[in-house]
């Protein structure tokens, strides 16, 4: 792969609060090879030590994971409003790093049509602001999670959703782990790859979103990222992964995890 790898913060196990353990992962993963780093969900009161961090050590940050919560389908205005806000504080603190994409999740899950409304009001919202600081708004794909969730989102309704908006607006992060559950991957991949700005990358076994580190599940990483390299996607390869449990996280794993990805081949390069 001849394109940039970068990591998300996730992977990184140590408490957000921890700033040196937080800067320590930073230098591990950036002398493993890693081109940039997407800053994941933490608490607001870490915010700031994430932010930090990545600016001291000098990292390309790509993309920050957002924070908006379920009370964005709310149907009571006040609350969708604060969760609108909330969210907006949290992004706040790293809007120097616009205009990187910013990733929000799609949680019009219900039956109830009227909370898709709902959700599109606290979208609306969020979205004002985060242009007004440059950001690039991206809504991920959902996963598939029929024990908490009373239906599952396919990818081109939250394609469809963010075109909603108008024309560049609104765009796409595309998450592999999330389409290998319910849909198959290479085929919404080609088809939504030009709105999509943004992609997470991981493994699962094909039932349940897991976070595995690539090849030890099942997806076929080559023929996804090619559909999505060969059909209009120009951003990075961004890798949201958890370590094993027990897992000794230092710069060899990094490094092992970065050679995996950058030794898969994408047809057309």
């Amino acid at each position: 792969m001849h394109k940039p790898i970068t990591l998300s913060t996730c992977a990184f196990p140590v408490s957000p609060s921890d700033r040196d353990g937080v800067a320590k992962h930073f230098d591990m993963a950036m002398e493993a090879g890693f081109d940039g780093f997407e800053l994941a969900m933490v608490p607001m009161e870490s915010s700031g030590i994430l932010r930090d961090a990545a600016l001291a050590c000098g990292a390309k940050v790509v993309a920050i994971h957002g924070m908006l919560d379920g009370d964005s389908c709310s149907p009571d205005p006040a609350k969708r409003a604060a969760s609108a806000e909330k969210a907006w504080r949290y992004l706040e603190e790293f809007a120097g790093f616009a205009p990187s994409p910013i990733v929000e999740h799609y949680h019009n899950r219900f039956n109830d049509l009227s909370r898709g409304e709902y959700f599109r009001d606290a979208v609306a919202q969020l979205l004002e602001k985060t242009e007004a600081a440059g950001y690039t708004f991206c809504m991920e794909n959902a996963p598939y999670k029929p024990e908490y969730d009373e239906r599952f989102p396919p990818v081109a309704e939250i394609a469809d959703f963010a075109r909603s908006f108008g024309e560049n607006r609104m765009f796409m992060t595309f998450d592999l782990n999330h389409a290998n559950l319910h849909e198959d991957p290479v085929e919404v991949a080609a088809q939504n790859a030009q709105l999509v700005r943004h992609i997470h990358v991981s493994d699962n076994q094909g039932h349940r979103e897991q976070h595995m580190l690539p090849g030890m599940g099942v997806i076929d990483f080559k023929a996804v990222l090619s559909a999505l390299y060969n059909n209009g996607y120009d951003g990075p390869c961004n890798l949201e992964v958890v370590f094993p449990k027990g897992a000794v996280v230092d710069v060899n794993a990094y490094r092992q995890v970065y050679e995996y990805m950058k030794n898969i081949e994408i047809s057309g390069e």
